[in-house]
């Protein structure tokens, strides 16, 4: 007599909100991810994106620092923003309440201050997420983070009316976030800041690009992909300097998207042996 096959209870995954990605990633590489804690700098259209991707993968911590309140001409690319917030709630504190309703194993920390007067604690993390139309932020929270020893990773994220960027860094074995800057633009950095602190006038009248939401989501679905593949596989690239086989980040370099062409390009960001970051130059010595 044939024995009727056992019925496979479909219910049981369908009841396990990370079934699908521990079938992409592997039960250890996922733990690996829930157990890991990134530093989101930025929490305007990019911040928003990229925290959204990350807590639906499940990562286990989202530290997110941004001084700024929400104000109405976010609502158009952010999706954790409502109406109601306008100039009332900061942008940390909104991320924080909504995303945990998307992602109910992560936790969001907020810190509704500026990345350079942030207190040390925030940097006590897996990796750093970069999502600022601030090149003095940037400047001052590379600094930061070449002090620290050792660095951390860094995965920047920048874009265009109808383009993306995205640098994925470990300096200093690969270049930092300014090692391509000269000294000219730096200069060009801190006086554009002490203007726009000095001169209401001037801050009023700054150009504004224009932007719509899935630019936004393409520079977000970018940096969300190479954090994947660093979390997953951190630990073993620094116990043996080697990543595991096809989740490979894209290390040193750059990765760009015309969505107007639709093409892609991507390359190497070289290492500058005169970066104008004394960190970066002291610590590329002693490689």
């Amino acid at each position: 007599m044939t024995k009727k096959p056992t019925p496979i209870d479909l219910e049981y995954f369908e009841k396990d909100q990370h079934d699908r990605t521990r079938r992409w990633l592997g039960a250890t590489n996922l733990e690996a991810v829930r157990q890991s804690t990134v530093l989101m700098v930025g929490a305007g259209a990019v911040g928003n994106e990229v925290c959204k991707n990350l807590g639906l993968l499940g990562v286990g911590k989202i530290v997110l620092v941004d001084p700024d309140k929400v104000a109405a001409s976010n609502l158009n690319r952010c999706v954790f923003f409502r109406p109601g917030d306008h100039d009332i709630k900061f942008k940390v504190d909104a991320v924080a309440e909504r995303l945990p309703e998307l992602a109910t194993d992560t936790v969001v920390e907020p810190h509704a201050i500026p990345i350079q007067v942030a207190p040390d604690e925030v940097w006590d993390v897996d990796l750093v997420l970069v999502g600022v139309d601030n090149h003095y932020a940037r400047y001052l929270l590379n600094a930061k983070n070449l002090s620290i020893e050792p660095p951390l990773p860094v995965i920047n994220g920048a874009m265009g009316k109808d383009f993306v960027s995205v640098e994925v860094l470990a300096p200093p074995k690969t270049a930092c976030l300014v090692c391509s800057w000269s000294k000219d633009f730096v200069d060009h950095v801190i006086t554009n800041e002490v203007r726009t602190r000095c001169d209401p006038f001037f801050v009023d009248t700054m150009p504004r690009f224009p932007m719509i939401s899935f630019v936004t989501s393409v520079v977000g679905a970018v940096m969300a992909w190479e954090a994947t593949k660093m979390l997953a596989g951190l630990q073993q690239w620094r116990l043996t300097g080697q990543w595991q086989e096809g989740l490979k980040p894209a290390l040193g370099r750059f990765i760009q998207y015309d969505l107007h062409k639709h093409k892609s390009m991507t390359g190497p960001i070289m290492a500058n042996p005169r970066c104008t970051e004394i960190f970066c130059r002291d610590k590329r010595k002693h490689l």
